[in-house]
This record gives structure tokens, C-alpha cells and sequence, in this order.
């Protein structure tokens, strides 16, 4: 049913994906009706963790609305390893996140039972007046699927947790229909996320508005999320190579280049291509072309090479064989070192720095460029994931590219 001016969501609740959906309306990276202090999230909270459900409590008042991002049905597993903890209240605090050891079928089955109680006790509470959106659940699906994992027959069928059976349980609850979303191509699916982690891209959160706030069902939020997208980056693709002069090709080895790529998919990819701003890293997305079959339809000579790479490493060696050129060609092409650019950022949240696309072995660039970066061009986490707004940051970099063969210094 569409959603009325009435029933839309005053609150948003949930684990940490609430958290950076607050963050990212603070910092202005993601429109929406609801300012950052109507957002609650707890990293790594169950769905029966007794911080959320108080400040639901606490913060809705008269007929006003929530929406509950329902966390991983798995976080707070470690309560099943203490007995006494385990035999009191539902509703519990400090138990957070996913604990390995607690990873069993029998526990996943007792997580799954307890989380299933403690839906059933906020839609006594709420009633109406909360919706329920099955992020991680979904997500998880979308991630397994991709990855190959509890397929038999061609269908996907998780041992505890599934999400047409958990929904299909819980039909008094008034829940964001997710499910026809699974029977599209999943690789393309997979552009609501930036992590197996399910945290959304900017296509997730401009979904989540639709469906929560625009009364729009979940294919045509979706559609819409990926049509303001890619229209979006194509309009930049397309200054990029009017500023340039020709088109500009992406390449190297760099989260950055890997957010990109899962917010694409194969149909963005395609239609940036053609606006003029191909993107080949080095290690292949799925959906995305071999770098052979890339220069065939956008020969190198043709465009302006851009090197992405972690910690500002040379690339030139591995780039010479990928793409066939001449030895040393790629040493001339212009660098970007998007990971040291986070660094800062990172540390100043507490964080270690985990750059896992850096080869350590190969030598650095002394004229890699360090993009400046405001903070919340980074999302959460040690790998500097760049946001919406990073991913935009280095691509208007690339409209001050100068003519010749050196990129040097800071645009």
C-alpha cells in the first residue's frame, strides 16, 4: 500500500546502516525528508537489543511513524554462549555484532527464534505505526547468491535464515516488499550495497527513500535510484570529455575503483563508456568486460589514461601486461592515490587504516596525487570506501586534467 503523508516514517531505526545513513544526512551526502537527528542507529545491535527499542519508545510520539531496518538476524549471537544471559529478558543489551563461535546451525536457529519473539513484541508495541524493511536479511541473499553459496537445483536456500520464509511469518507486520527485487539479475541487485556487509550504496539510500517516504514499490524505487545515477555520473562523464578533449579511461587497483564499479554495474559501466569515461581496473568486477575485449571498442590511443592506485604504488609493470601497451607506457599516465588521501580521516575516527588493494611490494610513485578530501568524502571503516560524495570528488578532478603527458600537482 502507498505510503500517505501520515504514515511516513518520522524515525529511522536500525544497526549500523542507520548510523551512516544519519552521518551521511548530516553531511549533506544523502538527500531525504528526515534530518539527521530523526536517524537512531547502534553498530551491530540485534533486533532485540533494548537500546533500540527504548529510544523508539522514547523518541515516537502521538501518530508519528518508524521505520525499522531490521539487523542481521545473527548480531547478538554471543548471548548464546551465557547461560545466564540467555535465560533471562528478551530484550537484552550488550551483546553486539556477529561473535564466530557462536556460528551454529542450532545457534543460528536460536538467533532466528529469538529475533522472530522480538519482531512480534515491536509490532505490539507499534503496531501500525512502524514498517519494517528486511535490509540485511535481503541482503544477505543478494551477497550468498553472488557468491555461489546455498544453491541447489538453481535456487538459493539458506539452512536457517530466508528471507520469503521469515517474511512469509511475520505477515501482521506491515513489510517493505523486497522480494521481487530478487528475481532480477542479482549482479545488478548488488549495486544497492558497497560491502558484503549490505551498508547501501547511493542507489541503496536513494531506494530506501523511495520506498519509505515516496510510497514507491521496490522495483520502481529501484529503477529510479539507477536512472538518477547514471544519469547523474553520464552528465559528468560527458563534461569530462569535453574538458579533456577526448575520452578519459580508468584503470589500476583501488577501493575507490571497486565502489565504483558495484554502484555501475554492467549496464552503468556500459553507459559511461559511451559518455566517454571508460573504467578497467585490474581486478574485474562481475559483469565487467576483460580489459582485452575493452580496448576493442575504446583503443588506448584513443584516450586519456588515468592510473587509481592504493598507496600511490606503481602499477605500470602489471598495466603494461593488461593492456598491452609498450613498456614504461603507463610511468607517463597521471596517478591517483585515493587510499593515503583517507587516511587521516580514518585515524581520526579511531580507526587503523586496512588498505587491502595495495601491493606492498611494488615501489611508489614520488608524483602520485592525494586527492583533499573533507571526512565525510570517506565512509565508516579501516578500507577508505570513498561515499557519493568521494566518488564524485575524483571524478571533478578529472576535469582539470591538463593537456600532456604528466598530471603533476593538485588540480
Amino acid at each position: 500500500m502507498p505510503a500517505s503523508d501520515t504514515r511516513m516514517p518520522t524515525l529511522i531505526i536500525g544497526p549500523s546502516h542507520a548510523i551512516r545513513w544519519k552521518w551521511h544526512r548530516r553531511d549533506d551526502v544523502v538527500s531525504g525528508p528526515l534530518p539527521a537527528n530523526r536517524i537512531f542507529g547502534q553498530g551491530g545491535a540485534p533486533v532485540w537489543s533494548r537500546r533500540l527499542f527504548d529510544e523508539a519508545n522514547a523518541t515516537l510520539s502521538g501518530n508519528e511513524h518508524l521505520a525499522l531496518l531490521v539487523p542481521d538476524f545473527r548480531f547478538g549471537n554471543g548471548i548464546a554462549l551465557d547461560t545466564e544471559a540467555n535465560g533471562g529478558p528478551l530484550f537484552q543489551d550488550g551483546f553486539l555484532a556477529i561473535t564466530p563461535a557462536a556460528m551454529t546451525i542450532t545457534h543460528d536457529y536460536a538467533m532466528l527464534e529469538r529475533s522472530i519473539a522480538a519482531l512480534k513484541i515491536w509490532h505490539e508495541r507499534f503496531g501500525s505505526r512502524a514498517r519494517y524493511v528486511f535490509w540485511c536479511l535481503f541482503g544477505r541473499q543478494v551477497h550468498d547468491r553472488m557468491a555461489g553459496k546455498h544453491i541447489q537445483n538453481r535456487r538459493y536456500h539458506h539452512p536457517v535464515f530466508n528471507y520469503d520464509e521469515v517474511t512469509n511469518s511475520l505477515s501482521e507486520l506491515d513489510i517493505v516488499d523486497l522480494a521481487p527485487l530478487l528475481r532480477k539479475p542479482i549482479h545488478d541487485i548488488r549495486r544497492l550495497f558497497i560491502d558484503t556487509s549490505s551498508h547501501p550504496s547511493q542507489i541503496g539510500y536513494l531506494f530506501l527513500n523511495g520506498v519509505l517516504f515516496d510510497g514507491l514499490d521496490a522495483v520502481t524505487a529501484y529503477e529510479r535510484a539507477i536512472a538518477i545515477i547514471e544519469g547523474d555520473l553520464t552528465r559528468l562523464a560527458e563534461k569530462i570529455r569535453a574538458s579533456i578533449g577526448k575520452p578519459v579511461l580508468l584503470t589500476g587497483r583501488s577501493v575507490w575503483l571497486g565502489v565504483l564499479m558495484t554502484t555501475l554495474g554492467a549496464t552503468g559501466t556500459a553507459k559511461l563508456a559511451e559518455s566517454g569515461l571508460i573504467v578497467a581496473p585490474l581486478n574485474r568486477s562481475p559483469g565487467q568486460l576483460p580489459i582485452g575485449d575493452i580496448l576493442q571498442t575504446y583503443p588506448l590511443a584513443s584516450c586519456q589514461p588515468v592510473v587509481i592506485s592504493a598507496g600511490g604504488k606503481d602499477l605500470s609493470t602489471l598495466l603494461d601486461t593488461s593492456f598491452g601497451s609498450a613498456s614504461g607506457f603507463w610511468r607517463t599516465q597521471p596517478t591517483i592515490d585515493w587510499e593515503s588521501a583517507t587516511e587521516a580521516a580514518i585515524r581520526r575516527r579511531g580507526e587503523v587504516p586496512n588498505f587491502s588493494h595495495a601491493t606492498m611490494s611494488l615501489p611508489a610513485l614520488p608524483d602520485a596525487i592525494r586527492p583533499e578530501l573533507p571526512d565525510h568524502a570517506i565512509e565508516q571503516g579501516s578500507q577508505g570506501m570513498p561515499s557519493w560524495t568521494g566518488l564524485i570528488a575524483v571524478l571533478d578532478m578529472l576535469n582539470n586534467l591538463p593537456k600532456g603527458p604528466r598530471w603533476r600537482g593538485h588540480p
